[in-house]
């Protein structure tokens, strides 16, 4: 049995803190400073977040977009494409789970892949 202090691991202020991970399932931890966030991307399995602190916005592939706040849960359904910004003015932090390692591309800015080989 592990137990972590999400408070503890908040004031680290770090962008992404890897908590527990068995097999295929694994949780974190997000922290965005304003104007930061995700790349757009999925996962192939459901995915969950609950926003520990904070308001943003997250973004499908269609580019609609819902409003997300402190105390709300976030669920993705498999292969949702999804961009998590934080478009408040204190930090935007998120308590992220799934059973799986590995999604889809990360799609830039530019619309390349992150991850594509050169």
């Amino acid at each position: 049995m592990d137990v972590v202090n999400l408070d503890e691991m908040i004031k680290t202020a770090k962008r992404k803190i890897d908590l527990f991970g068995a097999g295929n399932f694994r949780s974190w931890m997000l922290y965005f400073v304003p104007g930061d966030g995700t790349d757009m991307h999925y996962h192939n399995n459901p995915e969950t977040f609950l926003v520990l602190a904070g308001s943003g916005v997250v973004k499908g592939l269609k580019g609609e977009e819902r409003p997300i706040r402190q105390n709300e849960v976030l669920f993705l359904e498999p292969k949702d494409y999804y961009q998590i910004t934080n478009t408040g003015t204190e930090p935007l932090v998120l308590f992220g789970n799934r059973s799986e390692a590995f999604g889809g591309p990360h799609i830039k800015a530019d619309g390349s892949d992150r991850n594509a080989q050169a």
